[in-house]
């Protein structure tokens, strides 16, 4: 297979699918193929059908006409979704198949879909790291399993984004969850802070502060020093937070996300790692260690 004769397909023919094949076929991929059981049913002239045709996508009846038709096979179908829609094709997959699996799931989801393909096929996890309707092609996606690498190979020349994190399956999706548990978390700190200051008719200022903080230091730095200070510090902390608890409950703010807070400093101060890191720690994967051990 090379640039010239590569022939795509698509398991699953939504938003992130049709933008896809929309600006890869623009960039210069022929021939794309897609399955979906509302494009299986069309007929000519219904929506899915001039969705298709403006993207270039040739719509097929069956998922063994797609497998036909592509050697790379991109499945974007809802996460629950995802380990029927291999059911349906794993049948008609061979050896020199790429299946790539970009659905939202756990890695326990992936590996499973992984087991399932086993050696009818190379098998990918790629996790799609932020909305297509915005970014398009350049959309960032982190791939991994052993064929990881001919994905990105085949596509990154059309300017797909792919950056390939590891031989197993399961990774790239796990990374995907591990990001959430920062941006959604962060965001919900964002909304309880942002609240209180609110209420006490000091948003701009407090946004302005925090702002500043993050503004003035790489968030490497960041990272660093808010894991590696904490065994340090966390005793002294649970004073802090109690007393920022306390001034949210006083002017009947949200405190879900600071009541969490406090719990963990308060776990944090009674690990007795402050013992083992009476200053700064110099890497956070030490302190990561201790703090796992500590739970063990």
């Amino acid at each position: 297979m090379t640039i010239s004769t590569l022939r795509l397909g698509f398991m699953g023919f939504g938003e992130s699918a049709e933008l896809f094949a929309t600006d890869l076929s623009r960039a210069g991929i022929t021939y794309i193929a897609a399955y979906s059981p509302s494009g299986a049913k069309a007929k000519p002239g219904d929506p899915v059908c001039l969705r298709a045709q403006n993207a270039g996508v040739t719509l097929v009846k069956t998922p063994r006409a797609l497998a036909k038709r592509a050697d790379i096979i991109f499945a974007l179908t809802q996460g629950k979704t995802a380990l029927a829609a291999a059911r349906k094709i794993v049948n008609s997959l061979e050896p020199h198949h790429i299946y790539i699996d970009g659905s939202t799931n756990s890695a326990a989801a992936m590996e499973k879909i992984a087991a399932l393909i086993g050696n009818r096929a190379q098998f990918v996890d790629a996790a799609i790291m932020a909305p297509v309707a915005i970014a398009r092609l350049k959309t960032p996606i982190v791939a991994s399993g052993p064929r990881a690498g001919a994905f990105r190979d085949a596509l990154a020349p059309f300017g797909m984004d792919i950056k390939v994190v590891s031989d197993a399956p399961g990774a790239a999706s796990a990374m995907k969850l591990i990001r959430s548990v920062f941006m959604k978390g962060l965001a919900a700190l964002l909304f309880e802070s942002m609240e209180a200051a609110h209420r006490r008719g000091m948003l701009d200022v407090c946004a302005e502060d925090i702002s500043a903080t993050f503004d003035a230091i790489p968030f490497r730095r960041i990272l660093k020093r808010y894991i590696c200070s904490t065994p340090a510090h966390a005793a002294r902390r649970v004073h802090e937070m109690k007393e920022s608890l306390e001034m949210l409950q006083s002017i009947d703010s949200r405190d879900r996300m600071t009541r969490a807070t406090a719990a963990f400093i308060k776990e944090f101060a009674s690990s007795g790692l402050d013992k083992q890191f009476p200053k700064e720690a110099d890497s956070v994967r030490e302190v990561l260690d201790a703090w796992i051990a500590a739970k063990a």
